[in-house]
């Protein structure tokens, strides 16, 4: 990609970017290109088993994790259950029912 179709690439887009930045950031549109590249080169014509591979009809798809040891009983150290709203109590911030996670990013 050159600096000429990155700027008709941005007008189509009707994005309010000057050339100084469209210059800046011409760099990473290249990279997203290859990266873009890598993908159209994947194959998809071979099935991948998704996460409810196995699971017999019928059958919740989380039954298959709650099997498989992904998710972990609600047990305090002592090993007697924790009530939900102890739990929810001890949370920092909520919404509702909800804990409330801050964003990492």
């Amino acid at each position: 990609m050159d600096q000429r179709e990155l700027e008709e690439t941005a007008e189509l887009a009707h994005l309010n970017i000057n050339k100084e930045e469209l210059a800046a950031a011409l760099p990473a549109f290249e990279q997203m290109l290859g990266f873009f590249a890598i993908m159209q080169g994947a194959d998809t014509d071979t099935e991948v088993p998704g996460p409810a591979a196995g699971i017999a009809a019928g059958q919740a798809a989380g039954a298959l994790l709650v099997s498989s040891g992904h998710f972990r009983g609600d047990k305090a150290p002592g090993g007697a259950a924790v009530p939900r709203e102890d739990m929810l109590n001890n949370a920092g911030d909520r919404d509702g029912a909800f804990i409330v996670i801050p964003n990492v990013l």
